[in-house]
């Protein structure tokens, strides 16, 4: 009985003491990147399909990646997306292609409307890079789009867009601020590729 009230005693203390240690809580961030306008509705009559970004199953979760200069990966334990980070892309080009003006309608992958054209995209790299000696870091982004006639599916353009942009800290607060730069500058080039 002894030893059995001494299991407890200690039980009890280890789930005393861990429950009043300090835990750090989760940081949620989102996708918060500039819109772009079109110079031409080149696209005025037509209706878009946004299709849903495609990328590597890992990569398009809620974490947050980094990669160190030895090329190890790892992602934030207390920080993430607010969403799938491919849920949120799909949002933030449907946004941007909504207020661009380039199209008649834009819609997204899960519409039941029929539409002219499909905007296909694959995020090849969307990550967090730090430098070996950890006092630099950039937000990588690499995208492939596609634009397709939805009735044959062949494509009518196709480009690779990539940034380096550096962050303010090395952190995942600086990465999402560079992040949100470098999606800025992506939609604002999307929107000029697709102008054309």
């Amino acid at each position: 009985m002894k030893s059995l009230m001494t299991l407890l005693f200690l039980l009890v203390s280890i789930v005393s003491i861990d429950g009043c240690s300090a835990t750090r809580g989760l940081t949620l961030y989102r996708l918060d990147a500039p819109g772009a306008k079109a110079a031409n509705a080149r696209w005025h009559r037509a209706t878009l399909r946004v299709d849903f970004p495609k990328g590597l199953d890992e990569g398009m979760s809620s974490r947050i990646y980094f990669v160190r200069g030895d090329l190890s990966r790892s992602y934030y334990r207390y920080s993430q997306w607010s969403g799938s980070l491919s849920r949120l892309l799909l949002g933030d080009l449907y946004r941007t292609l909504s207020g661009s003006g380039l199209f008649a309608h834009v819609i997204d992958y899960a519409s039941q409307a029929e539409s002219d054209y499909t905007l296909e995209t694959e995020i090849l790299r969307f990550e967090h890079r730090i430098d070996p000696d950890g006092k630099r870091s950039y937000a990588v982004v690499e995208i492939a789009a596609r634009l397709l006639r939805s009735a044959s599916g062949s494509i009518v353009r196709s480009r690779r867009f990539a940034y380096r942009i550096p962050c303010p800290s090395t952190d995942a607060a600086g990465f999402v601020q560079a992040a949100n730069t470098a999606l800025g500058a992506f939609n604002r080039d999307i929107v000029r590729w697709l102008s054309r």
